[in-house]
C-alpha cells in the first residue's frame, strides 16, 4: 500500500509498533531518535525545574514588602498582556468582518478598542484604492483581465470597474 494514498490513521499497540519498525528496517534510526527525544525532554524538564527552584529560592529571600511589589508587578504585566491580547483579537475579528486576512493585523495600530473599526475601514479603503488603481491602469491599456483576476465575470468588482471606466472615458 502506498503511504501517500491513505488517509486513515492506524492505531498500534506498543508491541505492534515495535514489530512494524523492526520489519521496516528502521530499528537503529528509531532508537537514535528516541534517545535524542528522551534527552531533549529530560533537559527541558530539568531546565524548568531549575528555573522554578531559583524563582522559589529568590522569593524566600524577599521580605513581605518586596514580595508584594513583585506580585503587583507580575499582576500588572498579566493585565497588560491580557489587554493586548484582547485588543489584538478584536482587531482580527474586525478584519474578518471587513473580509480581510488576519495577517493585516500587524498594520492596524490602535491604543483603544473604539479606534479599531475606523482603522480597519481605513486599511480596507486603502487596499481597495490600490486595487482600483491597478484595475484602472489595466483598463486604460486595453488589457483584458487575466484568468483568476477578481475583476472577472461574476465578481462585484466587474460592475464597479465598468462603471468607473465609462465615467473616466466620457468626455465632458
Amino acid at each position: 500500500m502506498d503511504i501517500n494514498q491513505t488517509n486513515e490513521e492506524i492505531e498500534l499497540s506498543e508491541d505492534e509498533l515495535l514489530a512494524a519498525i523492526k520489519e521496516s528496517g528502521l530499528s537503529k534510526s528509531f532508537q537514535i531518535y528516541m534517545k535524542k527525544e528522551l534527552q531533549r525532554e529530560g533537559d527541558r524538564r530539568l531546565t524548568d525545574g531549575l528555573k522554578t527552584y531559583q524563582k522559589n529560592q529568590g522569593a524566600k529571600n524577599l521580605n513581605d514588602k518586596e514580595r508584594l511589589e513583585a506580585v503587583e508587578t507580575e499582576l500588572a504585566q498579566m493585565k497588560e498582556n491580557t489587554a493586548k491580547n484582547k485588543l489584538n483579537n478584536s482587531i482580527k475579528e474586525s478584519l474578518k468582518k471587513a473580509g480581510l486576512s488576519e495577517g493585516f493585523a500587524k498594520y492596524v495600530k490602535v491604543e483603544k478598542e473604539e479606534d479599531i473599526e475606523a482603522a480597519v475601514k481605513d486599511l480596507n479603503d486603502n487596499i481597495l484604492g490600490l486595487k482600483q488603481k491597478s484595475i484602472d491602469e489595466k483598463l486604460k491599456e486595453g488589457e483584458p483581465p487575466q484568468k483568476g483576476d477578481i475583476t472577472g465575470a461574476g465578481s462585484g468588482m466587474e460592475t464597479a470597474a465598468r462603471a468607473y471606466a465609462k465615467k473616466i472615458s466620457v468626455k465632458e
